[in-house]
């Protein structure tokens, strides 16, 4: 662990590593969620302060602030997400830490599109999308599944995480959505070889990651803390999705789909 001891010293500023590929996001409820990056292209950028829709992700983040985050950075290692790209992942696909194993057939093609992204996303090869174009997961526009607050968990040492469960209404949905989400698997790892997500799903929001494991074990220890806090703001509060798209995503704060 680093410590901070010389008092004019505040706290360490998070540079995001690069990261690209693609995934399957809910699309965030209500009408502050894109800024055009350029012709065709749109940045999650949600503006939490301005939309009631997004209520869900402006309380998880005033209480991860509330615990002081350059307190969390100096303590933890902790570099948390901005609000602006907050979400929840339905299914991941291609991307740089799955790529290499992609089989000969497509292995340069994979790889050429990811390394130039966001360019090459308008023009992406139909053999990397169709596939997920194609599946329920992103073509059913009405899927009104709601979620509550779970808890907070630290995944790996890693990763900070609200989990989600679905309230009594959204089960079933649930489960179904997590029948395509096999069948995703199935169709893009008899294609290219690759498993590129877990057959189990747990929704979830990130909050942040750790630069290193010792942070994560260590803030391990406060867990039970701060999930009283969360739980306690987050009690009445439903993060409601009617559908899912596209994204590509260059690291772990910048995700960007085609349209709106």
């Amino acid at each position: 662990m680093l410590n901070i001891t010389n008092r004019k010293v505040g706290a360490f500023d998070v540079r995001w590593a690069h990261f690209q590929g693609f995934t399957v996001l809910f699309n965030n409820p209500g009408d502050n969620c894109f800024r055009e990056r350029q012709p065709g292209i749109y940045d999650l950028a949600n503006n939490v302060q301005r939309d009631p829709s997004l209520n869900f992700y402006k309380i998880l983040h005033e209480n991860l602030t509330s615990l002081d985050i350059d307190s969390l950075t100096n303590r933890f290692l902790f570099c948390p997400l901005t609000s602006a790209s907050y979400h929840v992942t339905l299914w991941s696909g291609l991307n740089c830490r799955n790529a290499p194993k992609v089989n000969s057939q497509y292995h340069s093609m994979v790889q050429n599109w990811y390394l130039t992204l966001p360019n090459s996303f308008i023009n992406t090869p139909k053999e990397i999308l169709e596939l997920a174009e194609s599946s329920p997961i992103c073509t059913t526009n009405n899927w009104n599944i709601n979620f509550r607050f779970n808890g907070l968990v630290i995944w790996n040492d890693s990763v900070l995480v609200a989990t989600l469960r679905p309230d009594d209404d959204s089960i079933t949905k649930l489960e179904e959505l997590t029948t395509h989400r096999r069948q995703l698997n199935k169709q893009y790892c008899d294609r290219f070889n690759v498993s590129t997500d877990s057959d189990t799903y747990i929704p979830h929001v990130s909050l942040g990651y750790f630069a290193n494991e010792q942070g994560g074990k260590r803030a391990t220890e406060f867990l039970q803390e701060w999930n009283t806090l969360f739980t306690n703001a987050l009690q009445n509060e439903i993060l409601t999705f009617n559908n899912a798209s596209i994204y590509g995503f260059t690291d772990m704060v910048t995700f960007f789909k085609k349209s709106l």
